[in-house]
């Protein structure tokens, strides 16, 4: 409904529910702000934005106030104006003059508003209470208690969109303080800092600071993982030095929040150990060479290797983190130019087993866009932690909630920071949540005249009829008042919207497929009876879609190996050489004992990378690239759409852009290789495609889990795939370092006591692939039988642990769950 309303005379029509700020702006009339957020809600703590509205005795809030039929406001009157002076006055009352020492000088609110209202001086004083000042949540903000103005946005978006409350107010009246109270669920996000309208919050990793005038701010996407967030990267002097989203805050998919590796991970580009030339090795020792020395190495071993074992003994395995720019120039490299099959990329950990699912569910390579989010009025989270793997979709599934009021279902084998405002939380025992799906689907669905009269519901009825509620909850160890919940949430009402949110831990498990699908025929079955669908695949990897069009969009007449396949190819001898673009086997796939063996056999490995990594230590020819600051061009997100990379930054040394390497390996071995086509010209095409959908639904081939032993648990990483560009032997981020997180194991207490492992005792964890030393965490949020690693973004060895096994049917390893046996160390 909307009402028509007169602002400084201005006739408006609105949508009734809106607050005349909102309105105002919307219709590009100013009214000043400092507590104000647009994605918080009103606070009206600083009285800044109050406008005069005829018929009222005094002037009220903007922020606050809704719009009404008729309403005639004036925003700049005689007594507007003398109100917002005075609520200035008391505001900077204790808030100092510092300006010219402030990192947020020349970009702050409170500056600004104090030069429009012509306040030179402080007229009044105040002496807060002294406080002990604790150190700030995280140690890469720095807190300046002196300069707070007590807004709250601070608080506001600690609880609200990052739902840890780990701040809050302290005392009262000119005495209030911002402070930490729960700094242990602090994940170092920096949303606080991102809202602080004055310089109370500052950045704390970054040694270079600049006023707004001396640095160049240039917008990009995030490469850090597949949300694909939009960002402002402040550089000086070709370095980075911080990242802002002030000017993005309405641009999707993240609207303005960042998780803390998007935020603070930005200077690996930068560090130290960064490679600068290309080397080869020379017995034991690297020799630092010429770009055409590097050249030449190549061309010699590749040439030989294709004249004594052919086009098929090479492989190449590249980094779903590249610009499509660059896996374009790769597998074109690879299949038109070396004429090998085998090029494969990460994404075949994590996005590969959801593709076919994709297809299936939606007819094509669709996912929804996070904006779905707010038009469900159900959102099922499965497997995973989104705050450790892709915060911003829990922020976005955090404000979704608060904003319409949806409803949240959370399906995982340990508890999440989303557990806290599900609606319905099926916290399961590992293996089991194909009994969950199903479940759900026969006690919620099973009924519905639409999935009846669905082709392939005999089949599917069948598959289900076992899993009763009762069945399901003493299988998957899942409180049946909860299960009750959700049954009634998806069952709803008629025609509602449910968004399924599917994490990388799904397709990661020993059975990761047919979870998959028993997930897939639920959102099959919702959609049979009558509900509207959207799927929403994670991924921990910027361009894993990127990658899946370059390797369609060029396609070859061979499927070739996939990468864990080609380790065993290597093994097998059918491998001789092969070619690594800033991936690191060693780091990524299981039994790393067994990848190292292989990497040892080959003939030439050659590696291209911004690091010396893990697998780099082992090659024969080392390349150095460039990160995604120093170059343009393009991501495909998580929803599929394409995303602007812009360069903001000179490369680092010599070296070179990947696209270029092998654009000119290919020229100097005078291949027969075509350029694939510009990114534009072929991502439209490629996404446009449709397939049938599937009819009916899946097969699904559920295998209860082995239960534990006395002495044996299942190993549950939160986060396995990291990213080696942060360090390895090394740390290239320096945030990294400043947080001081190593990896936490987190164990039940029965488990404990049975096994006569005290909090604090070292054990050996244990698989016939290795041995590991950790100290577990009693808590009693882990269901028995589990232990659960949250990495914290570090290497853990854990993939030592893991054996090499492979899905058949996607080329996936598994390194969701593994047994390990554990003895005091």
């Amino acid at each position: 409904m909307t009402v028509h309303l007169t602002i400084n005379g201005i006739e408006i029509e609105a949508e009734e529910k809106k607050t005349i700020l909102e309105v105002a702006r919307e219709n590009g009339i100013y009214i000043p702000t400092l507590c104000y957020h647009s994605h918080l809600r009103p606070m009206a703590s600083c009285r800044l934005c109050v406008v005069d509205i005829e018929g009222t005795a005094v002037p009220k809030a903007a922020c606050t106030t809704k719009i009404s039929e008729g309403m005639k406001i004036h925003t700049n009157s005689g007594r507007v104006r003398k109100m917002r002076q005075q609520a200035m006055e008391l505001i900077l009352m204790h808030h100092p003059l510092d300006c010219p020492v402030c990192d947020k000088g020349g970009e702050c609110d409170l500056q600004d508003l104090s030069y429009e209202m012509g306040i030179h001086e402080q007229p009044f004083r105040a002496k807060r209470p002294e406080f002990e000042i604790q150190p700030f949540c995280t140690p890469l903000i720095r807190q300046w208690p002196e300069r707070c103005v007590v807004c709250l946005r601070c608080v506001s978006v600690c609880k609200e969109v990052v739902g840890n409350a780990a701040i809050s107010l302290k005392g009262t009246g000119y005495g209030a303080i911002i402070t930490p109270v729960a700094p242990e669920m602090c994940n170092s996000c920096g949303e606080c800092l991102s809202v602080c309208p004055v310089g109370a919050l500052t950045e704390a990793v970054s040694p270079v600071r600049g006023r707004v005038w001396q640095i160049q701010r240039t917008r990009t996407t995030c490469g850090q993982c597949g949300v694909g967030c939009q960002m402002e990267i402040s550089t000086y002097d070709n370095l980075p030095i911080n990242v802002k989203t002030d000017d993005v805050l309405e641009e999707p998919p993240n609207k303005g929040t960042l998780c803390v590796r998007g935020r603070f991970f930005y200077d690996y580009p930068v560090s130290d150990d960064r490679l600068t030339q290309p080397k080869i090795r020379k017995g034991e020792e690297w020799v630092s060479v010429d770009w055409d020395s590097a050249y030449e190495d190549a061309i010699n071993h590749l040439r030989e290797t294709l004249k004594d074992q052919g086009p098929e003994s090479i492989g190449m395995i590249v980094s779903s983190r590249l610009l499509n720019e660059d896996l374009l120039a790769l597998v074109s490299f690879a299949r038109r130019g070396l004429k090998t099959p085998h090029v494969d990329g990460s994404y075949r950990l994590d996005l590969a087993p959801q593709l076919d699912i994709l297809k299936a569910v939606t007819g094509g390579l669709n996912p929804a866009s996070l904006e779905a989010l707010k038009a469900s009025q159900v959102v099922i989270v499965a497997g995973g932690d989104l705050d450790l793997n892709a915060q911003v979709v829990a922020n976005r599934i955090r404000m979704a909630k608060r904003d319409v009021r949806n409803k949240v279902v959370v399906v995982n084998t340990f508890k999440t920071r989303l557990d806290k405002i599900a609606d319905a939380s099926l916290t399961c025992h590992v293996g089991t949540e194909t009994p969950v799906f199903y479940g759900l689907i026969r006690e919620a669905l099973s009924d519905q005249e639409g999935l009846q009269k669905a082709e392939g519901w005999e089949d599917l009825s069948k598959q289900i009829e076992d899993y009763t509620a009762e069945a399901v909850c003493e299988a998957a160890h899942i409180d049946p008042a909860q299960f009750k919940k959700a049954v009634t949430l998806i069952k709803g009402k008629g025609e509602e919207a449910i968004s399924f949110v599917v994490g990388t831990d799904l397709g990661r498990s020993p059975e990761g497929l047919q979870t998959l699908k028993a997930l897939a025929n639920l959102a099959l079955a919702c959609r049979a009876a009558g509900k509207t669908i959207h799927w929403i695949p994670l991924t921990a990897y910027a361009n894993a879609w990127g990658t899946v069009m370059a390797q369609e969009m060029v396609p070859g007449d061979d499927p070739g190996l996939r990468y864990g396949e080609m380790i065993r190819a290597i093994h097998e001898g059918k491998i001789r050489a092969l070619i690594v673009v800033e991936e690191d086997p060693l780091l990524s796939l299981p039994h790393s004992v067994y990848v190292e063996e292989a990497l040892r056999k080959l003939d030439y490995l050659m590696v291209v990378d911004l690091f010396e990594s893990k697998t780099a230590k082992m090659a024969h020819l080392l390349m150095p690239s460039v990160s995604f600051m120093e170059k343009e061009g393009s991501f495909i997100n998580m929803e599929g759409t394409l995303k602007t990379v812009s360069r903001l930054m000179e490369p680092i040394g010599e070296a070179r852009e990947v696209a270029r390497i092998f654009r000119e390996l290919a020229g100097k071995m005078k291949l027969e290789w075509e350029d694939p086509g510009r990114v534009t010209e072929l991502y439209e095409p490629w996404r446009r495609r449709t397939v049938e959908p599937l009819k009916g639904f899946y097969h699904v081939a559920y295998q209860p889990t082995r239960a534990e032993e006395n002495s044996h648990l299942f190993l549950i990483p939160a986060e396995f795939l990291s990213n080696h560009h942060y360090g390895t032997d090394g740390q290239h981020v320096k945030a990294i370092g400043m947080l001081g997180n190593t990896p936490e194991y987190y164990m039940n207490p029965e488990d404990a006591t049975r096994m006569g492992i005290g909090d604090g005792d070292p054990v050996i964890l244990s698989t016939p692939e290795g041995d590991l030393t950790v100290t577990p965490i009693l808590s009693e949020e882990v269901n028995e039988g589990h232990l659960i690693l949250r990495s914290h973004y570090r290497e853990t060895g854990v993939q030592g642990l893991f054996p090499f096994v492979l899905d058949e049917e996607t080329g996936t390893p598994v390194t969701g769950v593994v047994r390990v046996k554990l003895k005091k160390s």
